[in-house]
């Protein structure tokens, strides 16, 4: 399990960091960026379901949405 555990928090710090470089990418890299976090997240979220960490799994799902909607506020349709 710890293996496991390990490859979802490196999915997470992965997240994070597309996440972090979004506020620095120009118009169009910001999307994409936000994407590779949603992948990230998602894929530590499989890892977190298949372990059975409910409480990670709804951590990084809120984590998700809070990314969603960061870039629905903020970079949505801003191509500077």
């Amino acid at each position: 399990m710890t293996d496991r555990r390990e490859q979802m928090l490196a999915y997470e710090r992965k997240a994070e960091r597309a996440y972090a470089a979004m506020y620095d990418a120009p118009g169009h890299g910001r999307k994409d960026l936000k994407d590779d976090a949603l992948f990230f997240l998602a894929r530590a979220v499989e890892i977190a379901d298949a372990l059975g960490l409910a409480e990670d799994a709804a951590r990084l799902r809120a984590r998700a949405e809070n990314i969603m909607g960061v870039y629905n506020s903020q970079f949505r349709g801003t191509f500077r």
